[in-house]
């Protein structure tokens, strides 16, 4: 009899131990919202590379949207700017503006790294957990989506 009870015991704290591991697994809507706030932070970073190199455009004396592209799908390749006549201050120009968005896109890494180690919590292992569910997991990226369009405002 005293074996039963011990075995009882045992299975308890062992269920009551699975238990605890499921709900550690278990990505909460709170997680989701952290991450989803996490996201749009991120997007709103990346719009600014697009704002201020357009500034930049504007403020070029002899440098358009159109030919800005021109010279941007060359992706500095000196062949291309030979062939399509890019003249030194536009490759000075592309130049400029391709530093800009090394710049801020590392800075924009540096800030997810951050955040998601942080902010989502667990030392990134959350975050990681998040990301790579969503591109499984079709339930939960319908919360998500909902979630996401409730913090940026589009519901």
């Amino acid at each position: 009899m005293k074996e039963f009870k011990v075995l009882l015991v045992i299975l308890f704290f062992g269920l009551f131990a699975a238990n605890q591991v499921q709900a550690q697994d278990e990505i909460t809507d709170n997680d989701l919202r952290k991450y989803a706030i996490l996201n749009q932070a991120i997007t709103y970073m990346k719009k600014d590379i697009s704002i201020e190199i357009n500034k930049m455009i504007k403020a070029q004396e002899g440098m358009t949207g159109k030919r800005y592209k021109e010279l941007a799908a060359t992706k500095g390749d000196e062949a291309k700017l030979a062939e399509i006549g890019a003249k030194d201050f536009e490759k000075q120009f592309l130049a400029l503006t391709n530093k800009l968005k090394a710049d801020r896109t590392e800075s924009i890494k540096m800030v997810n790294s951050e955040l998601a180690t942080k902010m989502v919590g667990n030392k990134g292992k959350t975050y990681k957990k998040i990301k790579a569910a969503l591109k499984t997991d079709e339930e939960l990226k319908a919360r998500y989506e909902a979630i996401l369009s409730e913090v940026s405002g589009k519901e």
